[in-house]
């Protein structure tokens, strides 16, 4: 499978109905690419699980997700959790299964849909991290599509020559990205500029010499074609911005002007909506109780407020608030409610938490707080890409770890803080949480999912403030990036979000699970 590139706002991103932006938002996009095949209306749709989805799918309501894609919803349409019920409305006849592979990504899902006029396609696709996807093949056909991309692909009898001239008839202005030979023909891959309108599709599909098309368009925003690379490194990243003497948000602000061919007020804009979402969270998770979806336990912001109204904080009320909003966000997360992915759902907790509380016990105003919210997202690129951002994949350090460390990297610019030690405060938070695992009781995101955020908000503080006073992370970013990555490979399996082991193997979570599903799994 192919790498998967993010995107600025995929790592403070997206807005989405949780609980798990891997396993909730990532399937709505899975189901929003496979959908189109059949115009958001089958006649039928069977998704199939693999990996770490065999267990978690239901809690992390996985299926609901990739349903509501397949029947057009976006990832934070309000309908999301009444997936199931409006298929059923429209007569769409689903079902879920376990796939049987050999190999694959551990959070793969198949999406066997048959269309009104009776075609029938098998999308294959992951969920990589963070609500970002990688569709791999629809009906056999190669597609490496992360859902940013508009294109055409299929099967051919021509020749490489005649199948090219052919491509370049039929899709003008068309980059041929690939044509692979196959057992039974020449597999192709078209990337074009704009989604083909259906014209352009019956075009296409009624071509001599094409056994069989495939038309996919973008889902998620695309970088503008040409567009400048990110800075390779923290270490450029910070160079860059001392050379030219200006914070990292303002490179971060500029590359994505220049990728997404925005203005700096719209793209400013597009960080302050992402801001009024967190604060709201923050409101309704601790004004608002509701029931998560397991049931495990619930009102634990609640409860933290009125620890604080007692006069009870043992530190002060200011890191009793940052406790009590990561509780609070991460119970609407929990309970199907709307967040910020920052850098997933699984941790949408943390940067409301150790930011926004901070900045409101120290007056900041919201135009500095969204500005310095573009360092983290910036440094999180870098790190989603040089290791990862998903618990199936790396553990909770990649998820937890990764969303600390973007916290500290926020906070650190926020209160004045010079590039280099915004790097150090990324460090220094990120060797904190290294090596956590990931082992949710039952698969929820729940426990210890909604706790380990008060941590990692709390460590995002103190690890800015270490910044701040001077003190040196010893292992730069980039090293410590690598490290996330060595320890990713290096986690067993069992503890990657598959119910096997650490707390989600204990007795008393054995018993939670066995109460939820009627078995363990």
């Amino acid at each position: 499978m192919g790498s998967c590139a993010f995107d600025i706002f995929d790592i403070v991103g997206p807005v989405m109905i949780g609980p798990s932006s891997s396993h909730t938002a990532g399937a709505v996009r899975i189901g929003l690419m496979a959908g189109q095949l059949c115009d958001y209306r089958p006649k039928s749709a069977e998704v199939l699980f693999y990996g770490s989805l065999e267990a978690t799918y239901s809690f992390h309501k996985t299926d609901v997700g990739t349903f509501a894609g397949i029947l057009g919803m976006d990832t934070d349409d309000e309908r999301i959790p009444r997936a199931k019920e409006i298929a059923a409305e429209r007569g769409v006849a689903i079902s879920v299964g376990i796939a049987k592979l050999d190999k694959g990504h551990p959070s793969t899902i198949i999406a066997n849909l048959k269309a009104e006029d009776g075609k029938e396609y098998s999308v294959r696709s992951a969920t990589v991290g963070g609500g970002n996807i990688f569709v791999e093949s629809v009906n056999g056909c190669e597609v490496s599509n992360d859902g940013k991309q508009n294109c055409v692909v299929g099967k051919s009898d021509l020749s490489e020559d005649e199948l090219k001239a052919c491509l370049a008839a039929l899709l003008p202005g068309g980059t041929v990205e690939f044509i692979k030979e196959a057992p039974d023909g020449r597999m192709f891959k078209v990337v074009l500029d704009q989604k083909l309108d259906e014209a352009g599709k019956k075009r296409v599909a009624s071509a001599k010499g094409l056994k069989e098309v495939y038309c996919f368009g973008a889902i998620m925003p695309a970088s503008q074609e040409g567009g400048p690379a990110f800075y390779e490194s923290v270490a450029a990243l910070v160079r860059t911005a001392e050379e030219r003497g200006v914070a990292i948000s303002d490179l971060v602000i500029e590359y994505e002007c220049r990728t997404s061919g925005r203005t700096e007020e719209q793209v400013l804009a597009s960080m302050g909506g992402n801001y009024d979402v967190m604060i709201d969270a923050i409101d309704k998770g601790i004004h608002t109780e509701r029931k998560l979806l397991a049931g495990i336990f619930q009102g634990n912001a609640r409860k933290m407020e009125e620890f604080i109204q007692a006069g009870k904080s043992i530190c002060g009320v200011e890191l009793s608030r940052v406790t009590q909003a990561a509780l609070a966000v991460m119970e609407l997360n929990a309970s199907m409610g709307k967040v910020v992915a920052c850098p997933t759902a699984g941790s949408a907790g943390t940067v409301p938490a150790a930011v926004l509380v901070a900045a409101k016990e120290k007056k900041m105003p919201k135009e500095a707080v969204v500005k310095a919210l573009f360092a983290g997202a910036g440094i999180g690129k870098l790190a989603a890409e040089g290791a990862n951002i998903s618990g199936a994949v790396g553990g909770c350090q990649a998820e937890c770890g990764v969303a600390s460390a973007l916290a500290a990297c926020v906070l650190t610019e926020l209160f004045g803080g010079t590039p280099a030690m915004v790097a150090h405060s990324f460090s220094l938070s990120l060797a904190n949480l290294l090596g956590l695992v990931c082992d949710p009781v039952a698969g929820t995101v729940e426990m210890p999912c909604i706790q380990r955020n008060v941590i990692s908000a709390v460590n995002a503080i103190v690890s800015a403030e270490m910044a701040l006073a001077g003190v040196d992370s010893v292992i730069p970013a980039d090293e410590m990036i690598w490290a996330l990555d060595d320890v990713s490979q290096k986690i067993h399996p069992s503890l990657k979000d598959t119910l096997k082991g650490g707390i989600s193997a204990t007795p008393t979570a054995k018993a939670i699970e066995k109460r939820l599903f009627g078995k363990n799994f």
